[in-house]
């Protein structure tokens, strides 16, 4: 009688934990793929640098910084593409404009989410990306000209940070259109 009652209790004591092994492995998946897509902005954001005329550098890690937002959503999307723009600018060297891009890049991905979410069609994807890239570039405009003390000379770094976001928009948007045609990460990411 004992061990019937020791089974049982043992059971759902199991059962219990199952309950939190699923909730925690959803958590734990969804920290994992925020690890992922930091990784990717920093990697995308280093890995093809062209020099602009002010010491920037103009790069790929913007689409990533939009497929957070798409696809992780709000809170992980914007600490995943902040967290991969502060790494790649203190890998880079340019740890001065480290929290300033851990806060843009992560407001980007907070309005690629925000925009997007509510429909999920290429109209809001477009729009989203748009206002996260205009966003990107008036950001660093008005960083360089009054944090950084460059004055007028930083709008010459913003035709640089449009191409940039031009750029990281269009790839964005052609990942985010193959990923829906894959059916196992449309059913995942639900986009």
């Amino acid at each position: 009688m004992k061990k019937t009652k020791s089974c049982v209790i043992l059971n759902i004591k199991i059962s219990d934990m199952k309950e939190d092994v699923i909730m925690n492995d959803k958590k734990a998946l969804k920290l994992v793929m925020s690890a992922m897509f930091a990784s990717l902005v920093c990697v995308a954001t280093m890995i093809i640098k062209i020099q602009t005329v002010t010491n920037g550098y103009i790069n790929i890690g913007d689409c990533f910084v939009l497929l957070s937002g798409w696809l992780l959503g709000g809170v992980y999307g914007a600490f995943a593409a902040g967290i991969g723009s502060f790494l790649a600018d203190i890998l880079a060297g340019y740890p001065v404009y480290a929290v300033a891009t851990f806060i843009i890049k992560g407001v980007m991905a907070l309005i690629a989410y925000w925009v997007f979410h509510r429909n999920k069609s290429f109209s809001k994807a477009l729009v989203s990306a748009t206002l996260a890239e205009l966003f990107m570039a008036v950001s660093y405009l008005i960083f360089d000209y009054f944090v950084m003390g460059y004055g007028n000379a930083a709008v010459v770094s913003f035709p640089a940070n449009i191409v940039q976001g031009i750029v990281g928009a269009v790839l964005g948007l052609l990942l985010l259109n193959l990923m829906r045609n894959n059916k196992t990460l449309k059913d995942y990411f639900k986009i």
